[in-house]
């Protein structure tokens, strides 16, 4: 295949994608998030942290899903390109854009390290898992989060390069130079290796302590109550550690390919370079849009406790459209988690009020996912 034949083949293909994947992410990115903030929303799931953390995601990931697939969308297909075209607007969407891409890993950083406190024997760091500790966090990394990447409303500009069709073409940039190889590294280190990084490491270390706590525990009716906590979170650690494959994998080529194009910038490139460069660019662009369309599709796989969410959501729905309900446990690969169950036998001495009031304490509980 000549470097013709081969440019105009990766040129196809790149159209496709363009046309094609941008529309199924904002689809079944738009219907996921959706879910997710009606499920993390209710009353019960406000009581616990994670759902928090889950929450402040989903918003960032739905400003990703906009500012990001949508705009590129728009960029693409119908030549609405304000972006690269008006400097106010190149800052403020690069500078939404770079900051909500990196929040919504480093808020599931979070949820990882919730699930760490909530799991150690440890009493003081399990008080640390908190619903006021929760906020506090938040706000304090969103903070952090949009000093880190001020500079973008200043130093981002639009500039003029050549593309693979030798015309000039206008892209907002950051500026030459330092400050370009600055930006590139800034978002590889924020965005694909900090985050997955800490969260693997959290998460052995939230099995290690689920496994220790379990060796300890000796009598049999807190052995029995313990082994249904452990069961909700090894499967939330099931999901975590989901999502922090599918983050390494999604997140790293947008940032490797932004820096090796940066580090070869003053390189003299044929046709077919560009346009290589171009097509690995637009794979690892797809990617990062990926990751931030897809959390409530991990959870639905992860989490069973969440597909009775989702199972509520749908026959609330279907009961008032049609009067009756339409799906069942089965139906969606969720057992009866209770049927096997057997019950807590109550102490000789203890009055029945206490077992009353724990059975209540747990319903009102938000669903671990």
């Amino acid at each position: 295949m000549s470097d013709a034949e081969l440019i105009s083949t990766l040129n196809t293909i790149s159209l496709y994608l363009n046309k094609i994947v941008p529309v199924i992410l904002l689809i079944a990115g738009t219907f996921g998030h959706i879910c997710n903030i009606i499920i993390f929303s209710k009353r019960t799931q406000r009581t616990n942290p994670i759902a928090i953390y889950f929450l402040s995601s989903t918003i960032a990931n739905i400003v990703v899903l906009y500012i990001g697939v949508f705009v590129r969308y728009l960029q693409d297909n119908y030549s609405i390109d304000p972006v690269n075209n008006i400097s106010a607007v190149c800052r403020i969407r690069s500078f939404l854009f770079y900051s909500s891409l990196s929040l919504s890993n480093w808020y599931i950083l979070l949820a990882t390290i919730d699930r760490y406190l909530i799991s150690s024997d440890n009493n003081h760091r399990r008080q640390l898992s908190s619903l006021k500790n929760a906020y506090r966090i938040i706000i304090i990394i969103t903070i952090t989060f949009i000093l880190l990447y001020c500079h973008i409303l200043i130093l981002y500009n639009i500039q003029t390069y050549t593309n693979a069709s030798n015309y000039s073409q206008n892209y907002c940039y950051p500026q030459r130079d330092a400050y370009r190889i600055f930006s590139d590294i800034q978002l590889l280190v924020q965005f694909s290796l900090l985050p997955p990084i800490l969260m693997s490491i959290f998460i052995i270390m939230i099995i290690k302590n689920i496994r220790t706590s379990h060796r300890r525990i000796a009598n049999t009716v807190v052995a029995h109550h313990h082994a249904r906590i452990r069961k909700r979170d090894l499967q939330l650690s099931k999901m975590l550690l989901l999502q922090v494959i599918i983050t390494i994998v999604c997140s790293l080529p947008l940032a490797i390919s932004q820096l090796l194009t940066t580090m070869t910038l003053t390189w003299t490139k044929t046709a077919l370079r560009l346009t290589v460069e171009g097509f690995f660019s637009l794979i690892g662009r797809h990617l990062a849009f990926t990751n931030c369309a897809i959390s409530f599709y991990i959870y639905t796989l992860a989490g069973s406790q969440f597909r009775l969410e989702i199972r509520d959501i749908i026959n609330n729905a279907s009961t008032f459209v049609c009067g009756k309900r339409l799906l069942e446990n089965s139906r969606i690969g969720i057992a009866n988690e209770n049927a096997h169950e057997l019950p807590i036998r109550k102490q000789p001495n203890e009055p029945s009020k206490n077992y009353q009031t724990d059975s209540k304490t747990t319903e009102k509980r938000g669903v671990k996912v």
